[in-house]
């Protein structure tokens, strides 16, 4: 049986002895990195949570009022659904869970005076906040129920009051009309050049 030179014997074993080494070093690695990721995952998730219970309880707290101004509002009608967005100024120190809606008035007739059906801005205030700070406040409503005659909306505020009209409805032209005002024309240039005054000879 051959055996190995001693020399060959020492290196070979020294090679397996760092490939082990190598081996559990890589494997020490990806355990410490596991752990890390999986720690970061869990602080991560418990922040979430943090963050979504702080929100809920702020929510409860608040209050629907309406906001200080109306800046902005835009109606769509489109197949007998009403699309209204309105933006404003809201007077709150938060920055979160303003919730901005727009809350149709109750009135005794679906319409005003103007044919226009009324709105209030809201959003969630902070109860017995008297300062000045005024947060950017956005809302959209989707109104199924469109009253007969409609021509727009009006959306209210504390100190001003914003209308939006709808476009009027374009007239479309009848080509008999076109064509009938057309033989009109014609009419009219024949008969003029028939009755017009002919040269003294």
């Amino acid at each position: 049986m051959m055996e190995l030179a001693p020399g060959l014997d020492s290196g070979l074993w020294a090679g397996e002895g760092v490939v082990c080494g190598c081996t559990r070093r890589g494997s020490r690695y990806l355990r410490h990195r596991s752990c890390y990721m999986k720690k970061a995952i869990s602080v991560w998730g418990i922040g979430l949570l943090v963050l979504v219970g702080i929100a809920v309880t702020h929510g409860a707290t608040l209050e629907q009022k309406l906001v200080t101004r109306v800046d902005t509002a835009t109606v769509v009608l489109k197949h007998k659904t009403l699309t209204v967005v309105a933006t404003g100024m809201g007077r709150t120190p938060t920055p979160m869970g303003r919730g901005g809606k727009l809350l149709r008035r109750k009135t005794d007739r679906p319409l005003d005076k103007d044919s226009l059906v009324e709105y209030d801005l809201v959003f969630n205030a902070v109860p017995n906040y008297t300062g000045f700070k005024l947060k950017p406040i956005k809302a959209k409503v989707i109104d199924r129920s469109v009253p007969e005659g409609l021509k727009g909306v009006r959306v209210f505020s504390e100190f001003n009051q914003y209308d939006a009209l709808l476009p009027e409805p374009t007239k479309r032209k009848s080509l008999l009309s076109s064509f009938s005002k057309k033989r009109e024309k014609q009419s009219q240039e024949t008969t003029g050049a028939i009755t017009g005054s002919s040269p003294h000879p």
